[in-house]
């Protein structure tokens, strides 16, 4: 085989991949949160561990254990939702769209959610 097929090949599959990973991240879990349940965090990866859920859109500041202790996170809410570092929506920012879940949060934001709220614009 050429090298222009090989590289051909490789780019394609590294499309096909790349793909099929965003389809993935972006599926709801097996065992989704009720659906009056707007936004909703898990201690663990994977949607699993314990659980905090709001009906409404907006959490000042998560209380109890599960303060700094998100892994993964669910927006069933029509509208983009960002989780904060700090209470009263403080410090570092992560946003996930309308419908999106997340099996894992990024690495620099694990562990640290303590409030969040719609996103502005």
């Amino acid at each position: 085989m050429s090298t222009a097929r090989r590289r051909t090949a490789l780019v394609g599959a590294a499309c096909a991949l790349a793909s099929t990973a965003g389809l993935v991240a972006s599926a709801a879990p097996a065992a989704a949160a009720p659906s009056s349940l707007l936004v909703t965090g898990y201690a663990n990866p994977n949607f699993s561990g314990g659980q905090f859920g709001t009906t409404g859109p907006a959490v000042a500041s998560i209380s109890g254990t599960l303060n700094d202790s998100f892994s993964s996170v669910g927006n069933n809410s029509a509208y983009g939702i960002c989780f904060y570092e700090h209470a009263n929506y403080g410090g570092l920012k992560f946003r996930i769209g309308p419908g999106e879940w997340w099996a894992t949060v990024p690495s620099w934001i694990d562990d640290k959610i303590s409030s969040y709220a719609p996103c502005n614009g």
